[in-house]
């Protein structure tokens, strides 16, 4: 069952430009049944369990009666993380604590993080016990064992969740046509492949979506039960209403056409791969996140989308995560002890080498999908679609030369990205000079909303400033050093100034109500204020203006620092402050309010202009050396 694993020189090109057939998909499973094999014999040696011991008795029982059993629920997406999870807890069994209020509970651009505390390490052992059911399930045994529930239930993977009360243990066994899990009776055939799963007083089966297009069908399991479905912890749905499963049925059958007749290969490829879609709970801050776990190949974890493009786009995004996950367990791309960040512009936080690799490989996928979109839309979307492929040609491109320059990539590593570049390459259409000046000036609001959350200048020379400044004397003309400091939390990037530009190119009748006041701002983007609206309508006196009284009424407050500083740069020469970096500009302004000296923030940049700011030394969007600091998890 397992085995070595290889990828030729050919499935490393073919995945490089962004793609890999079915045949390619299938091995990338194969590699995650053996790795899956491997951590299972690693949580059994580690394990002194009788029953844990029983439980993979009956597995390897299922295996043998059917050679398909066995892998097919090692093959199980959540799999992949219970095994993941349950070996990190056996190193360090401590339960973890809650996260703290104050950091904890942000992350992807506005998830809430869940909080409650893990249970006993002990519990993450019965997850076996549902896996071997399963299995003998498949390999049409009959069987009873014992399990210990898991607050009041039951899971089993593929089937769904039993609720079993206050029972201390239960067991599971099937007899004939017959599956009992503790008082509930289940049917052990496989539950129909599309609608809402069944919901009785003791049992919840498991959603089925389905979407077929030119002869291509997905099958998607919309998983709102599975234990082990939110790792993460970014939030994961509770039971859906048959409602909201038809709504995602919807949203696919819309997006799923779009992949199979403009992506096919893509489509192909995540017809093979792909079978799991966990719902996350999105506020208005959050909408639109899109995450991969690296131990959970072959599932997603979504908000739900706005519309059927959105779905063909992050399904096309997320599985290029999926792919190269999968590939890095086959084939390592570079060394995991490379130590450097690197800017991505796709994150608020900066990356660690493996992180910004699988963001370049995912929005590949992005430009590629906004490149096809330009000749099938229409108006102000199909001017949308422009900027986009615009954008982000350009800022894959760059985050690709930093990491072929900087990168300490194995030799496989070095013609994986070689075959990244060669793709980028050659997308050489030319792009309308007004949307290739909105993608400059979406690239150039990322930018400085990273360098204000993750550059600080030096605290010594920040303190001398504000004392100078305090004390009414000249600014000295002093060098002061940015170092990268990432903030807390894990961030994408969201900005309500671009989401007002998005709307001014695809609606712009709305967008003229939301300028008169025809319509309050805040029913469109609860989190943008009037002056992202008069930025994104290009009013940037009007907009600087604004920005200006917020910092002046909360100097915490980071959008309005972001604003001010795009507002800034976007003026003519005879408008500006001519003042510092905002990243010391903030530093400064921040250390006099706490001093007790209220200060325009405009007149302190004007005050700040002798001062010279360097960055630290590391990688800079333009591939200047600048960032450096310990790595951090892989994830994009």
């Amino acid at each position: 069952m397992t085995g070595y694993h290889r990828l030729t020189p050919d499935d490393l090109a073919a995945l490089a430009a962004g793609l890999g057939d079915q045949r390619t998909i299938r091995l990338l499973r194969d590699g995650q049944v053996s790795k899956r094999m491997l951590q299972l014999r690693v949580l059994l040696d580690t394990v002194d369990s009788e029953e844990t011991h029983r439980h993979f008795g009956l597995w390897a029982t299922a295996a043998g009666r059917s050679p398909e059993a066995g892998p097919a629920v090692l093959a199980l997406p959540h799999t992949g993380a219970w095994l993941a999870g349950a070996l990190r807890r056996l190193r360090s069994p401590t339960p973890s604590a809650p996260a703290p209020d104050a950091a904890a509970g942000r992350t992807t651009g506005g998830l809430v993080v869940q909080t409650a505390p893990e249970p006993p390490v002990e519990a993450e052992l019965t997850a076996l016990g549902s896996l071997a059911a399963v299995a003998a399930l498949r390999a049409g045994m009959d069987f009873e064992l014992s399990v210990v529930p898991r607050d009041g239930a039951v899971y089993l993977p593929t089937l769904g969740l039993a609720r079993v009360g206050e029972a201390q243990r239960v067991t599971i066994s099937r007899v004939g046509s017959r599956l009992l899990i503790g008082p509930v009776e289940v049917s052990p055939a496989a539950p129909s492949d599309a609608g809402p799963g069944a919901e009785t007083a003791g049992w919840s089966g498991l959603h089925r979506l389905r979407s077929t297009a030119d002869g291509l069908t997905l099958r998607i399991t919309l998983d709102d039960l599975d234990p082990y479905r939110d790792r993460h912890r970014l939030c994961a749905a509770e039971r859906l209403t048959p409602a909201e499963v038809a709504e995602w049925q919807r949203l696919l059958d819309d997006a799923w056409p779009i992949l199979v007749r403009h992506h096919r290969r893509h489509a192909e490829a995540i017809a093979e791969g792909l079978g799991w879609l966990v719902p996350l709970v999105a506020d208005s801050v959050s909408a639109g996140v899109n995450v991969t776990s690296m131990d959970a190949f072959g599932s997603v974890s979504m908000t739900r989308p706005i519309d059927g493009q959105a779905f063909a786009l992050g399904l096309l995004h997320e599985f290029q995560h999926a792919k190269l996950g999968a590939t890095l367990d086959v084939e390592p791309l570079y060394d995991r002890d490379d130590r450097r960040y690197y800017y991505a512009p796709w994150r608020d936080d900066p990356r660690p080498l493996g992180a910004a690799l699988q963001g370049v490989y995912a929005f590949i996928a992005v430009t590629e999908f906004w490149r096809g979109r330009r000749a099938l839309l229409s108006g102000g979307p199909a001017r949308m679609a422009e900027v986009e492929f615009a954008r982000w040609r350009d800022r894959v491109s760059r985050t690709c030369a930093d990491i072929e320059s900087f990168g300490r990539l194995t030799p496989a590593g070095r013609e994986f990205v070689a075959g990244l570049r060669r793709v980028i390459d050659d997308w050489r259409d030319p792009v309308d000079q007004g949307a290739a000046e909105l993608a400059r000036e979406a690239a150039e609001d990322h930018w400085t909303v990273w360098r204000l959350r993750n550059r600080r200048p030096d605290p010594h020379v920040v303190n001398q400033l504000a004392a100078a400044r305090a004390a009414g004397l000249p600014c000295p003309a002093v060098t002061v050093v940015l170092r990268v400091e990432p903030a807390d939390g894990r961030w994408l990037s969201l900005s309500p100034r671009l989401d007002l530009v998005r709307l001014r190119l695809t609606d712009p009748e709305r967008f003229r109500r939301l300028r008169t006041g025809a319509e309050p701002l805040v029913d469109a983007l609860p989190t943008a204020s009037d002056g992202d609206l008069a930025l994104a309508a290009g009013d940037d006196l009007a907009a600087r203006e604004s920005y200006r009284r917020q910092v002046c009424v909360d100097p915490e407050l980071l959008s309005a620092w972001v604003g001010l500083a795009l507002a800034e740069q976007r003026l003519a020469a005879a408008q500006k402050t001519g003042g510092a970096d905002p990243e010391l500009c903030r530093a400064v302004y921040r250390q006099l309010r706490t001093d007790g000296h209220p200060e325009d923030p405009l007149e302190l940049a004007r005050w700040l202009a002798p001062v010279t700011c360097v960055a630290a030394p590391g990688i800079e969007p333009d591939g200047q050396p600048s960032v450096t600091s310990v790595a951090v998890p892989d994830r994009s």
